[in-house]
């Protein structure tokens, strides 16, 4: 997956100042030769083939293009008191303080809670409010660095089947992508292929047990992908064949509780068991604790991210930074944020050190290493 125009923008002007640094000690010749390497990047067609120039040179010196990191926020919805905060300080407000750290990694994903849509009805079978996200808050989230959305949750059909297929067309003219809903149940279930800029690749699958029924998706009727346990090792290794890393992104558990249910543990361990690289969910909206299964380590609840708060501990939530290598996951960072007025910053101080103890303290068996320095909780594999 590509990332947005301005972070490839961003990411090539900086390889091409290291390339600069490294021929500037070079003979003529040599800067000869990188003015004609550079000059058909700015010439053949645009920025599609400077991107795939630019993954074909650095394919060739990387590690098979195995090296990636990946974060993962919790749930975003524009809508209360974030519509509010979006309509009086623009669309780019509530990622201002948290974009540098989504922008720290290759890849950054989060769950999209509810469609965007701008006309349709509400969907009778929602027993809870209907979400509706403004279109124009899109390209704030794009700018801050989002490259791809979980679809699978509660409220994404709370427009139908027309607010989806309107979600995903404004996802995609945003260059972010989908994953965990679709026209059908077999769409609904293929992962979302992200690539980094060097080549490395992940597929990620999302799966909801939470949703109305009418929700999922069928063999013909659109919806949601469902976290059924008789099919999930299926979705996790048909994703397997598209990526040498795969990770599970679940909508599951509690409203407001803390407390990991049976039913989270079985489908974390069901997807471990399949293949999954790493397992990771909200919904709860607070945190819940992490769990290694079988070597894979599964985080509960992120929590929020831009969100409307419940209560206190709704404004706690955690950012989970992922770095892959030769084949596997090999380290995992959890670092703690702050929700005030839906606008999501890195927590410091005290408050950070309170929510890495409240997260280590609901992972029993899980060694967490909490940095006094920086307050980011570090879990090596």
């Amino acid at each position: 997956m590509r990332r947005t125009l301005n972070n490839i923008k961003r990411q090539q002007l900086a390889r091409r100042q290291r390339m600069f640094l490294i021929t500037g000690f070079s003979a003529v010749i040599m800067a000869v030769l990188l003015i004609f390497y550079l000059t058909p990047l700015a010439t053949k067609g645009g920025l599609a083939n400077v991107w795939q120039e630019t993954q074909a040179k650095e394919a060739s010196t990387s590690d098979g293009g195995e090296s990636l990191s990946l974060g993962f926020g919790g749930d975003v919805s524009f809508v209360l008191e974030a519509e509010d905060v979006t309509k009086t300080g623009g669309a780019d407000h509530p990622w201002g303080a948290i974009s540098g750290l989504i922008l720290d990694y290759d890849l950054s994903v989060i769950n999209l809670e509810g469609p965007i849509c701008s006309t349709g009805e509400p969907n009778q079978d929602q027993t809870s409010i209907s979400v509706k996200n403004e279109p124009s808050n899109l390209a704030g989230m794009a700018e801050a660095g989002i490259d791809a959305v979980n679809l699978a949750d509660d409220h994404v059909m709370d427009y139908g089947s027309a607010g989806l297929q309107e979600t995903q067309s404004f996802l995609k003219r945003n260059q972010i992508a989908t994953f965990g809903a679709g026209v059908n149940r077999r769409l609904a279930a293929q992962p979302a292929l992200l690539e980094s800029l060097d080549g490395a690749k992940v597929a990620i699958v999302g799966l909801c047990d939470v949703a109305p029924d009418s929700y999922y998706a069928g063999d013909s009727s659109a919806g949601v992908c469902e976290a059924d346990l008789e099919s999930v090792a299926g979705i996790i290794q048909e994703a397997r064949k598209s990526a040498p890393y795969v990770v599970a992104f679940f909508h599951w558990g509690e409203s407001g509780s803390t407390e990991v249910t049976q039913r989270q543990r079985d489908l974390a361990h069901a997807s471990a068991e399949a293949g999954a690289d790493l397992v990771v969910g909200c919904h709860p909206d607070v945190i819940q604790g992490l769990e290694i299964w079988k070597g894979v380590p599964i985080i509960y609840s992120l929590g929020n991210m831009v969100f409307y708060p419940k209560d206190e501990q709704g404004k706690k939530a955690i950012f989970a930074g992922c770095h892959f290598d030769g084949g596997s996951l090999i380290s995992l960072e959890i670092i703690p944020l702050h929700i005030e007025s839906a606008r999501p910053q890195t927590a410091s101080g005290n408050e950070a050190q309170l929510i890495l103890e409240q997260v280590a303290k609901s992972s029993p068996g899980v060694d967490l290493a909490i940095d006094p320095r920086t307050r980011i909780a570090y879990l090596n594999l």
